[in-house]
């Protein structure tokens, strides 16, 4: 038989098995269901546990075991995924609520690892009582497990609003979700008010909910204003900051110590961010850190005597995680399995329509029940009236589905309740069992009545909802850990203030290896260097000075003194690793940028002191120019503090590099090419850009290059360095002035000129 070809377009097969991949991420892994805030793995997680009969009441079970069991019947993945999602359910720092009890090591918010899932132990916390309660009894829909041999829940008739109060997060394909953890009290109090208020808004729930409720603690630092905002549109951000106390010990001594960290921040990676401070003197003030902590966090802090402790705060705030934001995305799987951005309102809705459709199939299911238990109660009443005839009937029938069809036939029985009267002990045909079947009869057919006059109304079926939420809260209801301060600031600081004034001597070989020394003896050219590297330029300075590098791709980066790291020994640090330098660029300038109250010093032939660059000073000219002969002047704005991508200020043609940048100090400046001819212009000649450019042609170069540029006057004198190293002076006076983009007069005849002194 010939089997027939199925040709399709590929574009269309990726695009449908993408989207298959997509759908699939989005539903079955990644998102939570609004209803009881569970991605699928947890989810199994905690129905395995409940199925194996691992409760809050009994013995902890092997983690491994756990594991195996989830894996066998329920989900057919990864161990250490599944292992992961178990750990994080019992970690107390991850869940405001945790799901799990776990025994042994589970991690730590320094950011340790579990141990390994054979040498830890769980249970069921009792609060997840709550999430599974009510799932025998016809609650939730089940589907078939993945080899479909078992039955799982497609959700779980959680009892408290778990996305809420323990948050979530998740990456899908093309939508994510970050899921705060919030107060169970302040929840469930809005969720009552929700069910009270016919016309509910989002400003009607903050009423009740002040914010996320992190397990770390911390302070809230976001308005009511951006709050309202985000849980209005479910996206944005709030900011968590820790908490610190200052603590007094004697001789008029003083610690600070940190209470809390922000949640989801690693403690020891902070600490590590706060020894480097004091390690980089950034921080005087600040002396030592050290972590005492056990159960709470307790992280001591040393200050100097005197020392303003809101201000070294206000530091650590702006420089390390003690202030960390966190994203809100409200965005999870409606109860139709489509994936939605919902509101705060939205999902408060959500949660209580389903615990209303909970609570309703649960009065059914039990109302099924006793109309049964009632049916049977009514068959055993017929047989007491009359015990002595029924017996009779059964000592005379020789099988017994010929005692089933004379008690059936006798008393008007059915199938059900004859098979139940034949189930009876003999020790249970006594005068006082009568009483006991017709007072169950009578409790039974009150409970009856009762749970048929909840279902007729809908108000009752709300307060049984109701009911049930008030009593979670009794039971496990507890204050904020997460302190509301709305965006309290602490005091300002100058950054500034707390940089030490120290000289130092800062030293840049050819190659970029740069050297940063606290002192300097003789003079910085003498330095040794590595092979087939020489000096380039030294600077004298202050720690609270800025250095500026400008480079032959037209960059220029800019950084302060006290960042840059001091060389204990060797050739330095290349500033390649402190600056993000392309392949091939090179260092051609370095000047020094004053801060306040410093001033920079001589210390190299090369040396450029751009004092009156100070920020605010702007008007300022520049002038650059490149091998090619092209250049242009610019007015200096500010030189501020670059990234380590630094800042473009000159574009460049392929192949051309920047040879020099130079205020400009005079009305002519003298050009010079590498072929031995000079040329002096008026400086009015060469273009002032407002912005980065290539700029215009300075010089006619021919097969030469522009050898460098300098300002003057006529009665200057300029130095041509020669190839051969020797140097020789020209007079301005011979050098005639042309117009710009002339090739100008020949001023060395036999020697290549190759820079300008």
């Amino acid at each position: 038989m010939a089997i027939k070809e199925k040709v399709s377009d590929l574009q269309d097969e990726l695009e449908n098995r993408f989207l298959t991949y997509a759908l699939s991420t989005i539903v079955s892994r990644s998102l939570p269901d609004v209803r009881d805030g569970l991605k699928p793995i947890h989810r199994r997680i905690l129905y395995a546990m409940d199925q194996m009969g691992v409760s809050s009441a009994a013995k902890y079970v092997k983690s491994a075991k756990i594991i195996g069991e989830v894996l066998g019947k329920y989900h057919p993945h990864g161990d250490a995924s599944t292992y992961e999602s178990m750990v994080r359910m019992a970690q107390d720092f991850s869940m405001r609520y945790p799901l799990v009890d776990g025994k042994g090591n589970f991690g730590s918010v320094d950011g340790d690892s579990p141990a390994a899932y054979r040498y830890t132990e769980g249970k069921l916390t009792p609060i997840t009582a709550h999430l599974l309660a009510d799932l025998k009894k016809e609650t939730v829909d089940f589907r078939p497990n993945y080899d479909n041999t078992l039955k799982e829940p497609v959700v779980l008739p959680s009892g408290i609003p778990n996305l809420l109060v323990n948050g979530a997060s998740g990456i899908a394909v093309g939508m994510a979700c970050s899921f705060p953890s919030h107060n169970l009290r302040e929840v469930i109090r809005a969720l009552i008010d929700l069910i009270e208020n016919p016309k509910p808004t989002v400003a009607g729930m903050l009423k009740h909910i002040k914010g996320p409720d992190f397990p770390t603690g911390g302070t809230l630092q976001t308005g009511k204003a951006d709050l309202r905002k985000a849980y209005e549109t479910g996206s944005g951000a709030v900011r968590v900051r820790g908490t610190w106390q200052l603590e007094k010990l004697p001789r008029g001594r003083q610690q600070i110590i940190i209470t809390s960290i922000p949640y989801g921040v690693n403690k020891a990676r902070m600490i590590e961010k706060i020894a480097e401070i004091i390690i980089g003197k950034k921080l005087p003030p600040l002396t030592d850190v050290r972590d005492e902590s056990d159960e709470a966090v307790r992280v001591v802090l040393e200050i100097k005597t005197g020392t303003d402790p809101e201000k070294v705060m206000s530091y650590l705030v702006k420089h390390t995680d003690f202030e960390s934001p966190f994203a809100i995305n409200f965005t999870c799987l409606k109860p139709n399995g489509e994936p939605d951005r919902l509101s705060l309102l939205d999902i408060g809705r959500y949660f209580l329509d389903f615990r209303k459709e909970v609570v309703t199939r649960r009065l059914n299911h039990e109302l099924l029940l006793l109309k049964r238990r009632l049916h049977l109660l009514a068959g055993f009443a017929l047989i007491f009236k009359d015990l002595d005839r029924a017996l009779r009937l059964i000592r005379s029938s020789k099988s017994r589905r010929e005692a089933h069809e004379k008690l059936k036939t006798a008393f008007k029985l059915d199938d059900e309740q004859t098979a139940s009267i034949l189930e009876i002990p003999l020790y249970r045909l006594v005068s006082m069992e009568i009483d006991k079947i017709l007072a169950e009869k009578r409790e039974k057919t009150a409970e009856k009545n009762r749970i048929e006059a909840i279902l007729k109304s809908d108000r009752k079926i709300w307060k049984e909802v109701r009911g049930e939420l008030e009593q979670i809260d009794k039971q496990y209801g507890d204050k904020r850990k997460t302190a509301v301060k709305g965006g309290v600031e602490l005091a300002e600081f100058n950054a500034e203030d707390f940089i030490e004034h120290e000289e130092v001597h800062l030293v840049l070989s050819q190659n970029g290896w740069l050297r940063k020394l606290k002192s300097l003896s003789g003079d910085a050219a003498a330095l040794k260097f590595k092979e087939n590297d020489a000096f380039l330029a030294a600077l004298h300075l202050s720690t609270r000075d800025r250095v500026a590098l400008v480079t032959s791709f037209g960059m220029l980066y800019v950084q302060k003194v006290f960042n840059l790291p001091y060389t204990r020994a060797g050739f330095g640090e290349p500033v390649q690793h402190l600056f993000k330098f392309k392949d091939g660029e090179r260092v051609v300038q370095m000047f020094a940028l004053p801060g306040e109250g410093a001033e920079a010093h001589g210390g190299g032939k090369q040396q450029l002191n751009l004092a009156f660059a100070a920020p605010g000073e702007a008007g300022m000219e520049c002038m650059v120019a490149t091998e090619g002969g092209y250049g242009f002047r610019f007015l200096l704005d500010n030189f501020d503090e670059t990234t380590r991508s630094g800042r473009k200020i000159m574009s460049l043609a392929e192949g051309d590099r920047l040879i020099k940048f130079s205020p400009v100090t005079g009305s002519q400046v003298f050009l010079a090419s590498t072929l031995g001819k000079g040329l002096r212009l008026e400086v009015d000649q060469i273009t002032l850009l407002s912005g980065r450019g290539r700029g215009v042609r300075l010089m006619k170069l021919g097969d030469g290059k522009l050898a460098g540029f300098s300002f003057v006057t006529e009665k200057d004198k300029v130095t041509l360095v020669l190839e051969d190293g020797s140097q020789r002076p020209v007079r301005m006076a011979d050098v005639p002035v042309y117009k710009r983009g002339s090739q100008g007069v020949k001023i060395s005849v036999r020697k290549k000129i190759t820079s300008l002194l």
